[in-house]
């Protein structure tokens, strides 16, 4: 059964294509692609966030029990912090990836709806006899976002000056409400992410439309984040995928926090620089082929995969995301499959 997001109750809302993720319909376009992908490249856009869901882990061992959980630092997280972080197996591969926060009572792990049942139950596997208590509360709260240029002063507007200043993840309620607001650039644009009572939605909605913020679709959330070159989990992270392969090193891994699981093989992949693959940037001028993945090829040997590819909503060309075996040497003459089309690798 599909729900409809809680932001549809909201005057404005009017996307003009959805599809269905997790059980949520969600937005892909409210208007011209094109249009929205200018608004959050120059001026602000505004992001229903109803793929996304929150597990509440709370009692007087969440903190350190999660830190031997997940591959960042969580034990001397204070409330209004947060950090990246990944959830691997025993083996270093990814399970899923997650924002968590640190509230005084609890913390949030925020993560894709669609992972939410599985992220739950490899917690659960792990939950021994610690004082722990991990709940789904993604139905108490309803998600949206302002990304771009004029997101810090919208964030001003709301009562928060200091957006710019804050570090990613870091986060505090809006003066005199009942809603968060958490600094978090989901597309690599300067961005803030707003958690609010449920029941608030359509209000909230309905202010920062008055704030002259854009609705944009997640097609355009899509094209700037694959622009800025972050993975998704479901898309570019799977678990073939182990972290250090995804770019996200320096955001999501401590390799000097101790021990958690996974600890060993990614510890001795990075002492010996051992990597099958890495993710890449990349670029082709015409891309009509069926959706990823698909092979990369160099003399018809498969070198790599496409992740992730759109067309810009500005130009004729393609962008998209994919894994290059890492002994790969130099970028010419790689293909894609089946077309043909010629590609070309913008970062590494």
């Amino acid at each position: 059964m599909t729900a409809n997001s809680p932001f549809f109750e909201a005057p404005n809302y009017a996307p003009a294509a959805t599809s269905e993720h997790a059980g949520v319909t969600r937005p892909l376009l409210f208007g011209d692609l094109a249009d929205e992908y200018d608004a959050v490249c120059s001026g602000a856009a505004l992001f229903d966030r109803s793929d996304r869901g929150v597990l509440s882990v709370s009692g007087s061992d969440a903190k350190q029990w999660l830190h031997g959980l997940l591959t960042n630092a969580i034990a001397p997280l204070t409330p209004g912090l947060g950090c990246y972080a990944f959830a691997v197996n025993v083996k270093g591969r990814i399970v899923f990836d997650v924002n968590a926060f640190c509230l005084p009572d609890e913390l949030w792990l925020d993560l894709d709806l669609a992972a939410l049942a599985s992220a739950a139950a490899h917690l659960d596997r792990y939950l021994i006899a610690e004082d722990v208590r991990v709940s789904d509360a993604t139905g108490q709260f309803a998600r949206l976002a302002c990304s771009g240029p004029r997101a810090a002063q919208v964030a001003f507007e709301l009562g928060v000056s200091n957006l710019t200043d804050m570090s990613a993840l870091s986060h505090a309620p809006i003066p005199n409400g009942a809603t968060r607001l958490i600094r978090h650039d989901i597309a690599g644009d300067t961005a803030f992410e707003l958690v609010v009572p449920r029941g608030d939605a359509a209000k909230w909605w309905e202010r920062l439309i008055g704030l002259g913020v854009t609705p944009a679709g997640h097609d355009t959330l899509d094209v700037r984040r694959i622009e800025n070159g972050i993975p998704w989990l479901f898309r570019d992270i799977d678990d073939t995928t182990v972290p250090p392969e995804t770019g996200q090193i320096e955001r999501g891994v401590s390799y000097n926090k101790g021990c958690f699981i996974g600890h060993e093989v990614l510890e001795r992949m990075r002492s010996r620089g051992a990597l099958a693959k890495r993710l890449v940037a990349l670029r082709i001028a015409n891309a009509e082929d069926p959706p990823p993945p698909q092979p990369l090829l160099r003399d018809g040997v498969e070198i790599g995969h496409v992740t992730s590819l759109v067309r810009h909503p500005r130009g004729e060309h393609w962008l998209g995301l994919g894994y290059l075996k890492t002994n790969v040497t130099g970028y010419a003459d790689i293909t894609i499959s089946p077309s043909g089309q010629p590609v070309t690798i913008c970062s590494q």
